[in-house]
Order: structure tokens, then sequence, then C-alpha cells
């Protein structure tokens, strides 16, 4: 009987609805336990400062107060499962949010990056080094082009010479074969001359 009365003091405390049925003349009036109490109340005969309760009033009422805590312990259970059914679709939400983000990092890597020579590099990156590439390469063929122009004027310098050094031959050749059939000529001479004193001098 205590174990009642706790409840039933500390569910009026909280629970303000309740499906305790009311008489005919106070069916317009809210149907909670407020209201039931009230009604209880005013059923009830007064002794002293006691309430004398009738024991049909009194489980009808407990039988509302029963009726409240199982509708509430029903609507705990729903909004129990409720929340295990939105924490497993936040879950769920937060799993596909991770993978969309990991999914866009690998894309903005993919944007950004680039393998070139089995080399991860970015693609700002890339250009740079092109471009250092391409200012090489235009040095490279600078160099090439000055060195070939010098060693061209240099063979064309040496073939010049040579050329002179081949016309001074020819000419010192042409030159020494003049000087050798003038000295042939002179010689013959001299032999003429020689063999007509022998011949003079055989004569005499």
């Amino acid at each position: 009987m205590l174990y009642r009365r706790l409840i039933f003091i500390a569910v009026f405390a909280t629970l303000p609805f309740a499906g305790f049925t009311q008489d005919e003349e106070q069916v317009d009036e809210p149907n909670t336990l407020e209201n039931q109490f009230i009604e209880l109340k005013k059923k009830s005969n007064s002794y002293q400062q006691y309430k004398v309760v009738d024991k049909t009033m009194l489980d009808g009422f407990w039988s509302s107060i029963e009726d409240t805590l199982n509708e509430n312990s029903a609507e705990i259970k729903g909004l129990n499962t409720e929340v295990s059914s939105l924490k497993k679709k936040v879950s769920t939400l937060e799993t596909n949010l991770a993978q969309r983000d990991s999914s866009l990092s690998n894309q903005a890597y993919q944007i950004e990056h680039m393998n070139f020579l089995g080399i991860d590099m970015t693609k700002g990156g890339y250009i740079t080094f092109s471009w250092v590439v391409i200012f090489i390469l235009i040095a490279a063929v600078l160099i090439l082009y000055f060195r070939f122009t010098s060693a061209n004027k240099t063979t064309k310098g040496a073939k010049k010479d040579l050329s002179q050094l081949q016309e001074e031959f020819d000419e010192q050749k042409r030159k020494t074969r003049e000087k050798e059939t003038k000295l042939m000529r002179d010689l013959q001479t001299e032999i003429n001359r020689v063999e007509e004193l022998k011949g003079k001098l055989g004569e005499s």
C-alpha cells in the first residue's frame, strides 16, 4: 500500500496526462491526471483533515496512472528506437561524408599532381621543370651555334690559309721548274761549247 502511495505521489507530480474515465458531467474537461485527482477529491468524503476515498475510484485512478506509465514507456521505447535509427543514419551519413571527402581529396590530388618519368610531382612543378628544360635546351643550342660559328670561321680561315700556301707552293714550284729549265739550257749550252772546243782542239 505504501508502494502504491509513493508511485501515486511521484506520477501526480511529474505526469500531467492520463486516461482516467470521468463522469458524463465532466466530459468536456481535459482527461488529465490533475483533473482526475481533483474529481477524486471532490467525490471523496471528508473526515477532519483527511479524505476518505472510494476504493473503486482509487483503483480507477491507479489504473489511469498505470496506463499513463505504460503509454509513456511505450513512447520512450519508440523514441529510443527512433534515436537508435537516427544514430545509424547519422553514422551512415558520416561514413558516406568521409568517403566523399576522401574521394574529393583524391580527385584534388590527382588534379594537382601528375606522374612524370616515374616521379610524382605537382603540375606547377612540372611546368617549372619543363621551362627549366626548355631554357637549358635553348642555352645549349645557342652555345652549340656560337661554337659552330666559331669553328666554321676557323675552318674557313684554315682553308684560306691552306689555299694561299698551296698557291705559294705552286708558284714556288713553277719558279723552281723555270730555274731548272734555265739551268738545263745553260748547261746544255756549256756542253755544246765544250764539245765545240774539243772539236776545234782535235782539228788543230
